[in-house]
């Protein structure tokens, strides 16, 4: 699919200041115990805890073996699909939400992180002009921030102040595109084949809570002369990473879109060939695992 749609922004992290400042945030208990911080509108809550339940109620066969080793789950159900988000996302904030007012350095620390079972947010310029936020998981570009400058950082998001020693800290921010861009054209927000789309998003953003080392959030590349992002921070070098786990979605969750029609089930196979085109050649797997610091 020929679009200008990219989960990437580009962020100045290095405006932190470590000044303490007042927790002035205050958030609401959505489904799946995920915490939706109040700069998240009232009908955009709504939307995303209807998503959330739609996802709890997911039971497909549809699933290759592939497919759930790139999870790291037994089967495409609701439970264990709920799980494995739940695992790597803890709040989201709305479009508005100000990081850089909310986020606090709070300390020095040499990282020297451990790994423990269970965006890269890129800082070079982007025209933006050309390109369209989704979602973005800022929970790790805050972690990998630290990391690269041997700081300790607390978030205030959702009436809480999280220190921020993982990439699991799992603070993920809707994009001006979620509830539009990244949908059927001239559908209801709330339709279900919207709905599940939306939740593919959710879950490459999930993915960036993973990872180690220099992979830790597991960054997108650079794209490659010739692709359509080229020059852009829009692919993967993973053959597990945010876009081919956003492939992997989008192809389950179609078969869990009963009634739709064929411009929805359209959509769902052009997102999908967008999201494995974003993958480079000579990709492999890396490891999920995601490091903490004590």
């Amino acid at each position: 699919m020929k679009n200008t749609v990219t989960f990437i922004l580009t962020l100045s992290l290095i405006l932190l200041v470590g000044c303490q400042k007042k927790n002035n945030t205050s958030g609401f208990s959505g489904r799946l115990g995920i915490v939706l911080d109040s700069s998240v509108p009232e009908a955009e809550r709504e939307l995303i805890d209807m998503d959330l339940f739609r996802l709890s109620e997911v039971n497909l066969n549809s699933a290759s073996s592939r497919d759930l080793q790139i999870l790291g789950v037994q089967a495409f159900s609701g439970n264990q699909l709920t799980s494995w988000l739940r695992t790597r996302v803890s709040f989201i904030v709305g479009e508005d939400f100000d990081y850089g007012e909310q986020a606090n350095i709070v300390g020095t620390q040499t990282y020297r992180p451990q790994i423990f079972s269970a965006s890269l947010l890129n800082e070079e310029e982007i025209e933006q002009n050309s390109l369209i936020t989704i979602m973005i998981n800022i929970g790790g570009a805050l972690y990998r921030y630290g990391k690269r400058n041997n700081q300790v950082l607390t978030l205030d998001v959702g009436g809480q102040r999280v220190y921020v020693k993982s990439p699991r800290v799992g603070v993920i921010q809707i994009g001006e595109g979620l509830f539009s861009a990244w949908s059927v054209k001239s559908s209801a927000r709330d339709a279900l084949a919207n709905s599940l789309i939306r939740l593919s998003v959710f879950f490459h953003e999930a993915r960036h809570s993973d990872g180690n080392g220099d992979n830790v959030t597991f960054p997108h590349a650079i794209c490659p002369d010739g692709h359509d992002y080229a020059g852009n921070y829009s692919c993967d070098s993973a053959a597990n990473g945010p876009y081919v786990v956003d492939s992997v979605m989008l192809r389950n969750l179609r078969n869990a879109c009963t009634g739709c029609s064929n411009t929805e089930i359209q959509t769902f196979k052009s997102f999908e060939a967008d999201a494995l085109d974003r993958m480079l050649p000579g990709s492999w797997d890396k490891d999920i695992r995601p490091e903490q610091i004590p």
